[in-house]
């Protein structure tokens, strides 16, 4: 028969044994990244424009409407938790998409480019803010905003190819 101490002892064994086997091995030195390639921006801007900040914009903007006609007022919003989130990825993605256009490699320039690009991140910011919240007329207010912020910078560097 075995004694509760030995299962213990067993038990204590296995236990380390196992996480032991588990750890992952911890390099010593990590490797140093090479400067030219810290980042990736081979993407051109129009393919960024196109493929993830106008997708995002599209949805926040079309997100909150009234149409009206003869038949009365409809109204377009998130009603549900599933369109909270679905909106809060779009917004989370314009905040980080402003960082995107501030990269070495991408900045047109450190001055007004970058001007820009900051005040596209504020106002994003502040689209996120307004869905954390689920305020559906601080969206619809905030969205003319981030509209006038994106074309502000289009007027300028409309040739992003």
């Amino acid at each position: 028969m075995i004694s509760k101490r030995h299962a213990f002892a067993s038990l204590a064994a296995l236990v380390l044994s196992l996480n032991l086997a588990c750890t992952p091995k911890v390099q010593s030195k990590p490797e140093p990244i090479q400067a030219a390639v810290a980042f990736d921006t081979q993407q051109t801007m129009a393919e960024l424009m196109l493929w993830v900040i106008d997708p995002a914009a599209d949805t926040i903007w079309d997100s909150v409407s009234w149409i009206s006609n003869e038949k009365g007022t409809k109204a377009n919003a998130p009603k549900t938790e599933e369109d909270w989130k679905a909106l809060r990825i779009q917004a989370s993605i314009l905040v980080e998409s402003a960082n995107l256009l501030m990269l070495e490699g991408r900045a047109k320039d450190q001055g007004l480019w970058m001007q820009l690009a900051r005040n596209f991140g504020l106002e994003a910011r502040k689209n996120l803010k307004a869905i954390e919240e689920k305020n559906v007329d601080k969206l619809f207010e905030i969205g003319g905003d981030l509209d006038h912020t994106c074309e502000s910078c289009h007027l300028k560097y409309a040739n992003y190819k």
